[in-house]
């Protein structure tokens, strides 16, 4: 049900009959007892059903439902937290309640704050409002319960969750608003939902947003077409949220009881809302005072995952998100030659034949085309050295010649030699392959000075986060274009472009994405044996960067998602913490490019790491 900040959640909506109880306690307890989910929510009114109109009024049926209410608590096996919709008299007041309970006790209630009464809503006729009572605790089974402003709270494991009905969604404010200001971080949604053309889409924005300036979770559960249809057909709509992003959703009617499981990173919310200093400004907006009800959950040794964590989290689903990173690179590039004197706009950049540098070139070739500019104005260079295969020489070779841009061939062997030479050193060692990588960059920033252009910087976000690049060497240039995309996002617009613009170079893009990953600055060198697979490595980053996992966490994600063995995935973490907190004093000084996706390492816009930093 729960591990490493990872909760399980469900809604669910039950077959029922309006007015018919008995029947309705029996859905429930079969749907509770089957469960796997922590917290699971039901609809609005489950007991009773939400159309039984004047029957609110018989005092029976209320008492029927109470009764129906202490069966399942003490009938049923599940062990979570389930949260039911009953009528509740309170005082000679009825009350449309959310009743949360847990192994036999009842947790808490939250009535309904705002109540319909507008075309086929009559609610106040029944029901008394719960906003701004001063109520704080009500008599329920001879228990005293908290009632009203409820936050129920596992301080342990960053916990906090929020109730609301059904109505208190669609308003202007609504009370999980304030309770995500006072520190919820996951709520839950009874509803009874009439359904009617365009209104699934309006319901699903209103979810989603709520996530998102929320910056928590939200699970909403409405009832099926199981309420009378006499005037209207209800919906069976059930939606999990988390802060702006669809987890789970299903839109389709049922004839019998269904009910929808996500997993919520809670932990994940919290370490985004760390972040979030316009989340901590609006702390002095709380309207209410809450009472913080304590609750607690394990860890599940047996908690299994309703969808495997993505293997590529980075990568979105949609063709027209690839499409828009594409246009961002693009138009990152147009706006930085347009800012520069027409006698320094020159495009110069390094091309080895490899995945960066061959998007880089492909994004040049588009600026410079929407500019209205000739290829000429890019001045694409390679610089073979004594490793240079023959086949990455060709891919760089035939996409300059392709392209039509001004192609240079500068070898650079003999000038690494005198170099090393003169610095008396003859190892092929880590000073070895440096010198190749900075007489490069030297080689381009001259170019650079003397066909007035700029030096365009190839390397990815990927190299940037594992130091994978040369201090001063390729970790170097006047624009970073690629700096905002992890290496898997670098082979996926690689297999864009091959598809759709360049198809004329289709082959050799292709050969690209095939070939292994290497520097070629010694022989026979791979990248990915020396720091692992890129995918596993921007796997790591996505959930340490974006989510906050550690490394357990990480650890465990990795043996879910990836299958590795616990010592495979411990050597992974363990490499990439060691090589990202060592390596920061190379992003300390890197060189501006545009963010694309939702991170970035740029020392100016996102990421603060003094270089010096010690992590383990």
């Amino acid at each position: 049900m729960y591990k490493y900040g990872i909760l399980k959640v469900a809604a669910a909506t039950p077959k029922i009959v309006v007015g018919d109880i008995k029947f309705n306690q029996k859905e429930i307890l079969k749907m509770l007892n089957q469960t796997v989910a922590g917290i699971v929510v039901f609809p609005e009114m489950t007991l009773t059903g939400y159309t039984s109109s004047d029957l609110f009024y018989q005092q029976a049926f209320i008492d029927e439902a109470k009764e129906a209410l202490m069966a399942i608590m003490k009938e049923t096996t599940y062990e979570g937290i389930y949260i039911l919709g009953a009528p509740l008299d309170l005082y000679g007041i009825l009350y449309n309640c959310a009743i949360v309970i847990q192994k036999g006790k009842v947790l808490g209630v939250v009535p309904k704050h705002y109540l319909p009464n507008y075309h086929e809503f009559y609610e106040k006729r029944w029901f008394h409002t719960g906003f701004k009572t001063t109520m704080k605790s009500i008599k329920l089974f001879g228990e005293s319960v908290p009632f009203g402003y409820l936050i129920f709270e596992d301080a342990e494991q960053g916990i906090r969750i929020g109730v609301e009905i059904c109505q208190d969604l669609w308003a202007a404010y609504s009370p999980s608003d304030d309770m995500s200001l006072a520190g919820a971080n996951l709520i839950f949604n009874l509803s009874a939902s009439p359904e009617r053309v365009g209104k699934i889409q309006v319901r699903r924005h209103l979810v989603l947003d709520h996530s998102r300036k929320q910056m928590a979770a939200y699970v909403y559960s409405s009832t099926g077409h199981f309420e009378s249809s006499s005037e209207v057909v209800f919906s069976s709509h059930k939606l999990i949220a988390s802060q702006g992003v669809m987890i789970a959703e299903d839109t389709k009617p049922y004839l019998e009881s269904s009910i929808l499981v996500a997993d919520i990173d809670l932990a994940a919310i919290n370490y985004q809302k760390r972040q979030d200093s316009t989340y901590r400004d609006m702390h002095m907006h709380i309207q209410n005072q809450y009472q913080f009800v304590p609750i607690t959950f394990t860890e599940s040794n047996e908690f299994t995952f309703e969808t495997t964590p993505s293997q590529k989290p980075f990568l979105p689903e949609e063709e027209e998100d690839i499409a828009l990173a594409n246009r961002l690179q693009t138009f990152g590039l147009i706006k930085r030659i347009e800012s520069l004197p027409p006698s320094s706009s020159k495009v110069v950049i390094g091309i080895s034949g490899g995945l960066d540098s061959a998007l880089a070139l492909l994004v040049s070739d588009q600026a410079m085309k929407h500019l209205g500019r000739s290829p000429q104005d890019i001045i694409a260079v390679t610089m073979p050295a004594h490793v240079t295969s023959k086949k990455s020489k060709g891919f760089a070779t035939t996409m300059m010649e392709a392209l039509g841009v001004t192609a240079l061939e500068i070898p650079i062997a003999d000038a690494v030699n005198l170099h090393l030479k003169s610095i008396q050193h003859e190892e092929k060692d880590v000073t070895y392959e440096n010198a190749q990588a900075r007489m490069r960059t030297m080689i381009l920033m001259d170019l650079a000075n003397k066909h007035g252009g700029f030096v365009l910087g190839t390397g990815d976000l990927s190299e940037i986060a594992m130091g994978w690049m040369t201090y001063n060497g390729d970790q170097m240039s006047m624009y970073a274009v690629n700096a905002g995309l992890p290496k898997t996002w670098v082979q996926t617009l690689i297999e864009y472009h091959m598809n759709h613009d360049y198809h004329f170079i289709k082959d050799t893009l292709k050969g690209i994405l095939d070939a292994p990953i290497t520097p070629e600055l010694l022989e026979n060198q791979a990248t990915e044996s020396s720091i692992g697979r890129y995918d596993i490595n921007d796997f790591i980053l996505f959930h340490h960067l974006e989510r906050g996992a550690d490394e357990n966490k990480l650890i465990y994600l990795l043996t879910v998602s990836y299958q590795l063995s616990q010592e495979e995935a411990n050597l992974y973490v363990t490499r990439f913490f060691k090589r990202f907190y060592t390596q920061q004093f190379k992003r300390a000084t890197l060189p501006e490019g545009p963010k694309i996706i939702g991170i970035s390492l740029s020392p100016r816009g996102q990421y603060r790491m003094p270089s010096d930093v010690k992590r383990k």
